[in-house]
């Protein structure tokens, strides 16, 4: 009988050691979008900083938004993930250098033009849409 308790005491033993030693995941993307005042339908890259909006006479507007310590090849990239995973079709302009330079993006009648210009250790993300 006690061969019995002490087996089924191990074998708890064990079980709750193992439970205890199971890894949590790890991947903490965030699933949610959260999208933009000035453009509702557009999603917000992190850290983005608004700055101003101006409207022009052929209906368009443009906003200007700072984003801090980071490059503009970074931020053009990870915008247009951003961009995809909501739906966007996106199209790059490169330099002559092959970098890339700005992105126009098209989801439903929504056209956004994506021009970011490096000032110092930030970036300057101007976006121009015609909706």
């Amino acid at each position: 009988m006690r061969k019995i308790i002490i087996y089924c005491l191990a074998v708890v033993l064990l079980l709750s050691l193992t439970a205890c030693n199971s890894k949590t995941p790890t991947d903490t993307t965030q699933t949610t979008v959260s999208y933009t005042k000035e453009f509702p339908y557009l999603p917000a890259y992190s850290n983005m900083e608004y700055q101003s909006i101006t409207q022009t006479p052929q209906k368009q507007s443009i906003a200007r938004y700072l984003i801090k310590n980071t490059t503009t090849d970074k931020v053009l990239n990870d915008y247009a993930d951003i961009l995809k995973k909501d739906g966007w079709t996106v199209n790059w302009s490169y330099t002559k250098d092959k970098k890339p330079a700005s992105i126009v993006a098209q989801k439903d009648n929504h056209t956004v033009a994506l021009l970011p210009q490096q000032t110092g250790t930030n970036v300057l993300l101007i976006i121009t849409s015609s909706t």
